[in-house]
């Protein structure tokens, strides 16, 4: 994944996003994870309008030049203080 495919990206290519701490273990314990109705098994709620709100909001501080680490798997982006939203691009069905 990199800045061009996260910024292409949409909600089918997306399993969860998380929203929390960014300096810290993604166990849940600080922050929180919706699921997309394309997670292969979502373990937690889902609600894709909140992720499509939270995809567009990422999209718009990327290109306002926030700072972000781009994995095969995810995309972490940083909200503000110590605070991030977390794209992941796994566990998508087919």
């Amino acid at each position: 994944m990199n800045r061009e495919l996260f910024l292409e990206s949409t909600l089918n290519q997306i399993s969860q996003v998380y929203s929390g701490k960014n300096h810290n273990c993604r166990c849940g314990c600080g922050g929180s994870y919706i699921a997309t109705s394309f997670m292969d098994e979502p373990r937690d709620d889902i609600n894709d309008k909140l992720v499509e709100r939270r995809l567009k909001k990422a999209k718009a501080l990327i290109l306002n030049g926030a700072n972000a680490d781009y994995d095969k798997t995810y995309v972490n982006i940083e909200t503000g203080d110590n605070r991030a939203l977390t794209f992941y691009f796994d566990e998508v069905r087919n």
